[in-house]
């Protein structure tokens, strides 16, 4: 039982450093427990003389992490027996089988789905709602990797197919920039807004309560909260309800994410009938590196889109005038600066891909811009 059963290859931007996040885990345990109860489904097709499983089956077999390798990250899962394990017999349970063709139906389902045709019975898919919710824009399970074709791709799009078949409505996790327009204290609820939605009616749990009310009070200056939690969307994508709320951060007016959220807003023609519109995966993977690398003791930069569909970073401190302006597709920039005391200009090109492009913005800036 210690051949591999499943070695997803899992890509995606959180997965360049060949990392698993412990967030993910939680789906493969959803996982077993879908694949355990297609096990005992095949099992009593293969026996049809019997009404149950024998008893123990779904607890004499378990779907045990092995190892990580990269690439960008594959996690070795390998079928493990209680009895195996403490060594009571040394033949290979006989269940096995079952679990392999339970495999072998997951992963047919996935490639269905992704040929927009969804074969899973009825009773299984409420699992999707737990397998895959934590897969971000872009990112992807491949349970077949190895394949030429019919990859078995989980995504955000096939699991929303999945879901979306039995129900016109689906939960899934939500992070996501909001202001706090109304407070209700005696319902403790409130209403949250941004420049793509407004829900009411969204309960507040005591640990938030404070940021929460002091997000309604400074609501005119433009304090936002950044919000991580459950939501329910409908088949057009749009959040209809915020389940619940798990953290909530204060956000000024002026901060990256809040820039950021009113940028995604732009349609295209939005400068005078000009202007890109904007791919909400592109800024948040600019915002993933912005978190990551640029040292946040430093003076954080205006941030204006760009009528190609760019952003510019800009400073202004002192005798110095610094900008970046950034292509978010491939995260190049050309980064400008000009000291108007010596009209000494300094031009470069960065790829906001490398963390030494980022080192030299941390050290100008520090430098300069003081």
């Amino acid at each position: 039982m210690n051949e591999p059963f499943l070695k997803p290859r899992i890509t995606g931007e959180r997965f360049k450093d060949h990392a698993l996040p412990v967030t993910l885990l939680s789906d493969f345990s959803a996982l077993e427990e879908l694949l355990v109860e297609l096990a005992k489904q095949k099992y009593l097709e293969a026996n049809p003389n019997r009404k149950r499983t024998p008893r123990g089956f779904s607890n004499e077999i378990t779907l045990n992490l092995s190892s990580i390798e990269e690439g960008s990250v594959i996690p070795t899962f390998i079928l493990a027996s209680a009895l195996s394990t403490a060594g009571l017999f040394e033949e290979v349970n006989p269940n096995i089988v079952h679990f392999e063709s339970a495999k072998e139906t997951f992963i047919e389902v996935l490639n269905d789905a992704e040929n927009g045709e969804i074969t899973l019975s009825k009773q299984f898919i409420p699992y999707f709602n737990r397998i895959g919710k934590s897969l971000k824009d872009g990112e992807a399970i491949e349970f077949n990797p190895t394949a030429t074709k019919n990859k078995a791709i989980l995504n955000k799009e096939t699991r929303r197919s999945i879901l979306l078949s039995i129900n016109d409505e689906y939960s899934d996790n939500l992070e996501t920039v909001l202001a706090v327009s109304a407070y209700d204290k005696v319902n403790q609820t409130c209403t949250m807004q941004n420049s793509h939605i407004k829900i009411s009616g969204v309960s507040i749990l005591e640990e938030h309560k404070l940021k929460v009310y002091q997000a309604f009070q400074e609501f005119e200056d433009g304090t936002h909260l950044k919000i991580k939690g459950v939501a329910k969307f409908n088949v057009s994508n749009e959040i209809k309800m915020i389940e619940s709320i798990e953290h909530a951060d204060l956000l000024d007016s002026g901060d990256i994410e809040v820039r950021l959220e009113h940028i995604s807003s732009l349609e295209s023609g939005w400068y005078y009938g000009e202007g890109e519109s904007y791919k909400k995966v592109d800024l948040n993977n600019f915002l993933d590196k912005f978190s990551s690398f640029y040292n946040d003791e430093l003076h954080s930069p205006a941030i204006y889109p760009t009528v190609e569909g760019g952003i510019q970073l800009e400073w202004t401190k002192n005798n110095f005038d610094v900008s970046l302006s950034i292509e978010l597709a491939s995260l190049k920039g050309e980064f400008h600066s000009l000291n108007f005391e010596s009209d000494e200009e300094i031009t470069n090109d960065l790829d906001l891909n490398k963390k030494e492009d980022w080192e030299f913005l941390n050290e100008f800036i520090k430098k300069n811009i003081v």
